[in-house]
């Protein structure tokens, strides 16, 4: 019989262990690789698209005339770094735009540089007209494109925006004829400070770029943190287990070591064993995890379309190293929980002949911290402490996660002990014989179950934190759009538009009483991007706005000498009412007084708003649209207008309704991510607590034997081990909201205003925690129904 047999025979006589650590290792490595392949796929696609998302400069002829070919000749000649832009947009409503380059002269700009792959593919494939872009927008031109044009060859290009294809501008300048196409020259940034254009030219800023980074950023992170969480999680689960079964082992090793079995040669059975279950576990785990993101990846692209192309997210199989990572991560998890067994050492006894020295553990009380990790109370509680200063200090997202963590780990070793003296106590108060051993029983399963009640203690805490922030994100969220929108019909023109034109020919359609002009565009503040809103003050229908601060009348003083601005830009620039601010609008610099800060939920962009009278003409990127108040939205067919008026086809019109469900749809997709992830993990955490608790109770037969042998009933003392598996867990669950509390503080007042720049009211939601506390009984009550009968008489045979 060799030593591997032996090793597993143990699992033979124990099954449900080897089941209970593989499904742990399997969810946790299903969680994190599942949260990675997202992350880390949409990482690279940010990586990609900062180059894409670069400010630019537009040459524009000075007579006003559209720039040519001839123009482009010409700048080139001067010797400026000059590229073409042919834009095609085709009359069907959801086609992608065409987006024609010279592959000769993109690498003028950063995001077209040599060596770029688009580049490369348009230069390798001129005689072969070809049109790049994301799988779902070459979809959508196959089903959409123009009669004629499906000989194009049509290639997967990762990394670029959604909604564009991408081609040489030859093949661009044949499909001008099905649709409209706009011609622009460009110049890089760089080139703004040294800019000397031939007289008649002149640039013009076309776009300052956007800045995903900080929404990126803390929505991957927020993931990450959950994936890491179901990690932690795993890892006080797995150590429970597996030490309990090392436990059990113990004197099969040292039957081993009697038998001459050196401890070098134990210790390497012991790693084969870990790196093993960590293989397969890895294996299973990586595969279920790209099961789980496929399935996530529909809304994580609705979460982060806009930014960049993610229609490839989790659609190619695990890389290798992926996989090995994985299963580097269980290796350290599964040693972590054996890493006391694997301190093997000999001990000879006094007078003890060689063949007689033996192999011994170093021994620890079973199924404990390590005194290393725990001595007493000192170090979980100075953790907490100093993990708290931490995060009340910092306002940098990484560090609000590591103090978070640091003070989630704190409470989590404290609440065992916590629940530990409150059952001491109730057992000094207790008058009753049975009533105290009750007591003395659960703080006896309290210290043995030890670990995998921090692990429900952390996905308690996070069901109660992300439901809090998910729940009153989604109420205020849904209160600031019903002050916001107060319109009735709302117009994209789908292409600019004159406002003052316009607003003439809206006022004149049926029913309509009011009109609001909405011009956006975007400036810069101290360097940085921000998005600029242009309204008429005195319009009825921004005077219902909530303000977070204002002066007096904030609508006159935007009209006289003001500036408004919302939460973002105020707490990045630490911005309060009376101060000045001073901008840029393409090239005009401009200062004034801030006036008013309103709320500005679900994007990362500063923002300012000024009287649309004040906005240059040159604004970057300047767009209009309107709002619309109408005198009755259900007795008017709005809905024809488009096919009515011939100037408003090729617009989109929606209705407040319309676009409520629209922006909650948005929100909803990211937050049934953030659900999925801890529902899983508190399932785990719940599945591995059942599992733990039913061998845990086993163990503890004998004390309810004798109770049986004494006198009390079977029944009696079933009943009595449901209820103390149900106070531990339920007492366990009371305890835990206090920290999902704070956790859901964090979330709101520290994580939030760092990644956003916007905090949420700390709104509490008891229903929620009925909820919880009512799972976390219904654990209690698996463990103590699975063991039916704790009675087994034949645990006294020998005594």
């Amino acid at each position: 019989m060799g030593l591997g047999t032996v090793f597993l025979s143990h699992y033979r006589r124990h099954p449900g262990q080897l089941a209970g650590l593989l499904l742990i290792l399997i969810c946790a490595a299903m969680l994190w690789s599942g949260v990675r392949s997202l992350t880390g796929r949409a990482e690279e696609a940010v990586t990609q698209s900062k180059a894409a998302l670069e400010p630019r400069l537009s040459v524009l002829r000075a007579d006003g005339r559209a720039v040519d070919v001839e123009d482009f000749a010409r700048l080139r000649r001067a010797a400026l770094c000059a590229s073409p832009r042919l834009h095609v947009t085709l009359p069907a409503e959801e086609a992608p735009e065409i987006l024609g380059i010279d592959p000769f002269t993109a690498g003028c700009l950063r995001q077209y540089s040599v060596g770029a792959p688009v580049t490369d593919t348009l230069v390798a494939g001129l005689d072969r007209r070809v049109l790049l872009g994301s799988a779902g927008d070459l979809a959508r031109w196959r089903q959409l494109a123009p009669p004629g044009t499906g000989d194009y060859r049509l290639d997967e290009t990762e990394g670029l925006p959604a909604g564009v294809l991408l081609t040489d501008i030859a093949v661009a300048a044949e499909l001008a004829s099905a649709g409209r196409a706009t011609l622009e020259i460009l110049l890089p940034a760089a080139e703004l400070d040294r800019l000397q254009l031939p007289a008649g030219y002149r640039a013009q800023i076309e776009d300052y770029g956007v800045e995903p980074d900080p929404l990126v950023e803390a929505f991957l992170l927020n993931l990450n943190a959950l994936g890491a969480l179901a990690l932690l999680v795993a890892a006080l689960l797995v150590r429970s287990v597996y030490r309990f079964a090392l436990e059990q082992r113990r004197r099969s090793l040292e039957i081993l070591g009697r038998f001459g079995v050196p401890t070098s040669q134990l210790r390497l059975a012991l790693v084969a064993e870990v790196l093993l279950l960590a293989l397969i576990g890895a294996s299973f785990g990586v595969w279920l995890g790209a099961r789980l993101a496929a399935a996530m990846a529909e809304g994580f692209k609705g979460t982060l379309s806009g930014l960049f192309s993610v229609d490839t997210l989790a659609q190619s199989p695990p890389a290798v190293e992926t996989w090995l990572g994985m299963v580097l991560i269980l290796a350290v998890v599964v040693g972590w929980a054996c890493v006391d067994l694997l301190m093997l050492r000999r001990r000879g006894q006094p007078g003890a002949t060689p063949s007689e020295k033996q192999v011994a553990l170093i021994p620890l009380p079973p199924m404990q911290l390590p005194r290393f990790l725990v001595p007493a109370v000192l170090l979980p509680a100075t953790l907490l402490i100093v993990s708290l200063a931490v995060l009340l200090a910092t306002e940098q997202l990484s560090l609000i996660f590591l103090a978070t963590t640091g003070c989630l780990i704190g409470a989590g070793l404290l609440l065992p002990r916590l629940l530990n003296w409150l059952l001491a106590r109730a057992e000094r108060r207790c008058r009753q014989a049975l009533l105290e051993w009750s007591c003395a029983e659960m703080r006896a399963l309290c210290r043995l179950l030890q670990l995998p009640l921090v692990a429900l203690a952390f996905a308690i805490a996070a069901a109660i934190g992300v439901q809090t922030m998910v729940a009153g994100f989604e109420a205020t969220f849904a209160r600031w759009l019903d002050q916001r929108l107060q319109g009735d019909l709302y117009l994209d023109p789908g292409r600019p538009v004159a406002a003052t034109d316009w607003d003439g020919r809206l006022r004149a359609l049926p029913g309509v009483k009011t009109v609001l002009p909405m011009v956006r565009g975007r400036g810069l503040v101290d360097g940085l991007p921000v998005d600029v809103l242009g309204v008429h003050p005195n319009s009825p229908l921004v005077q219902d706005w909530p303000f977070l601060a204002a002066v007096a009348d904030p609508w006159r003083a935007l009209e006289e000498r003001g500036i408004l601005i919302n939460e973002q830009l105020a707490r990045r620039q630490s911005l309060a009412l009376g101060d000045e601010i001073h901008f840029r609008l393409g090239a005009e610099a401009q200062s004034r007084q801030v006036i008013g800060i309103y709320a500005d939920y679900g994007r990362p962009e500063g923002e300012l708003m000024l009287s649309l009278a004040i906005l240059p003409d040159a604004l970057p990127r300047r767009y209009t649209t309107f709002v619309l108040g109408v005198n009755d939205p259900g007795g008017i067919h709005w809905q024809d207008w488009p096919g009515r008026y011939p100037w408003l086809a090729g617009g989109r019109l929606r209705d407040q309704a319309g676009l409520k469900r629209a922006a909650n749809a948005a929100f909803a997709r990211t937050f049934q991510m953030t659900r999925l992830l801890n529902g899983l993990t508190l399932s785990l955490a719940g599945a591995a607590l059942a599992l733990m608790g039913l061998v845990i109770f086993r163990l503890r037969q004998r004390s309810y034997t004798l109770l049986h042998v004494y006198g009390v009933p079977r029944r009696r003392l079933r009943r009595r081990l449901i209820v103390h598996s149900m106070l531990i867990t339920g007492l366990l669950g009371l305890l835990a909201t206090p920290l999902g509390i704070f956790l859901s503080w964090v979330l709101v007042a520290k994580v939030n205003p760092a990644a956003f720049g916007w905090a949420l009211p700390l709104k509490l939601y008891p229903g929620f925690w009925l909820q919880v506390w009512l799972v976390c009984l219904l654990i209690g009550a698996s463990v103590g129904a699975l063991m039916r009968d704790p009675v087994r008489l034949e645990t006294l045979k020998n005594e």
